[in-house]
């Protein structure tokens, strides 16, 4: 399927200029969490991994003509459940790409790990592979806030992974934790967030609990904290980080020490992404075209054919949205210089919807960033830009 609109009055990109990252989608979960609506597999056979890794090697293949003569300035394993996948598959992943000369010096390899499979063990061999970057799906500390989100790791595996990870010195560690839980209190996630603050971890993902379609909790009647209690719980966890020299960068991140996730702000910021694995999606800039494409999301069909993908060409009309949906997610912003230098190209109709966002409140002046009004309301701001 192919939608083919081209960007009539957006010819001429310049793809070598736009910074490129690369999303490996390692599928496998030992069970679908009730709020999940990832592309996720819990039927693991003998050979699956092995199968999964030759895919993924012709995939990177077949996608030279994408990355064209650039090399990944990031790399993030997701998934699914990473850290239930061999470290020697890990390994060879990484060795592939460096072997085909497709990584910066300076490369960010991040790597999703669940709590129960934070061990010395396996973090070495990953660490020893490539990885300088991890991220842990805590959620929460609450062990009765992991029941009602039916988490199959406890408080116990909680604390631990992050005891294990803080030890290593030479990586990046992140966790995930999430607010607006069913009968979550203030006072449980203020404790999260201070168990957070107290250990060595630059870097926290701070999702509120959505409800998706197809998924599990979408069918059931959940007992939701009040838009109200969600407020003051996000404000009670902005006092405690900024307490500690934690800032928000984007809308779900917070770092200290500037340890903000590359791959992520590559993302916001308009760079292009590969996706590769079953499901995967992918941001390309072509000479005469933005391109977004996803990969088959069932594991055998992807194994079986894993260059065939799904196309959208973003058009002159949808152009000003899609670059507004992620650059406006910065909390700090970006310039017109350094989107430029980048490669993104900055349509008139672009800054003309930018003017009519500064002069609602909802944009600043001279440059592509949300007020704390616009932010706070970042929905009805990126929507100045349909």
């Amino acid at each position: 399927m192919l939608q083919d609109h081209s960007l009539k009055s957006l010819k001429n990109f310049n793809p070598n200029k736009v910074p490129i990252s690369l999303y490996i989608h390692l599928p496998w979960c030992e069970k679908r969490c009730p709020y999940c609506d990832f592309n996720i597999n819990t039927n693991k056979l003998d050979g699956d991994e092995e199968r999964l890794l030759v895919a993924l090697n012709q995939d990177l293949k077949d996608s030279m003509k994408y990355i064209q003569k650039r090399k990944f300035c990031s790399i993030y394993f997701g998934g699914g459940t990473p850290s239930l996948v061999s470290s020697k598959i890990i390994k060879s992943i990484i060795k592939n790409l460096k072997a085909m000369k497709l990584l910066k010096e300076e490369c960010e390899i991040s790597f999703e790990l669940n709590p129960k499979e934070v061990s010395h063990s396996y973090l070495n061999k990953i660490i020893a592979a490539g990885v300088n970057r991890v991220s842990i799906g805590i959620q929460s500390f609450d062990q009765e806030v992991l029941g009602s989100l039916e988490r199959n790791h406890t408080a116990n595996d909680s604390y631990q992974a992050i005891k294990v990870a803080s030890e290593y010195k030479n990586i990046n560690i992140s966790i995930d934790l999430i607010y607006g839980i069913m009968d979550q209190s203030i006072a449980s996630l203020k404790k999260d967030i201070e168990i957070f603050c107290k250990n060595k971890i630059d870097h926290l993902s701070l999702y509120q609990l959505t409800i998706e379609p197809n998924t599990i909790f979408y069918k059931k009647e959940l007992n939701i904290p009040s838009d109200k209690t969600i407020e003051s719980m996000e404000l009670a966890a902005k006092d405690i980080l900024n307490r500690n020299n934690i800032f928000q960068y984007e809308v779900s991140s917070w770092s200290k020490n500037n340890k903000v996730s590359k791959h992520n702000m590559n993302y916001w910021l308009y760079g292009d992404y590969l996706g590769i694995g079953p499901g995967a999606h992918s941001k390309i800039t072509l000479e005469n075209s933005i391109t977004r494409m996803i990969k088959l999301k069932k594991v055998e069909s992807y194994i079986n054919n894993p260059s065939k993908i799904t196309k959208v060409k973003i058009d002159d009309s949808s152009y000003d949205l899609d670059l507004a949906m992620n650059v406006l997610r910065v909390k700090n912003g970006t310039s017109f210089k350094d989107l430029e230098k980048r490669g993104v190209y900055i349509p008139d109709t672009f800054k003309e919807k930018l003017f009519m966002g500064y002069k609602k409140g909802l944009i600043e002046k001279n440059l592509i960033k949300a007020t704390d009004q616009g932010y706070k309301f970042l929905n009805d701001t990126v929507n100045t830009f349909n």
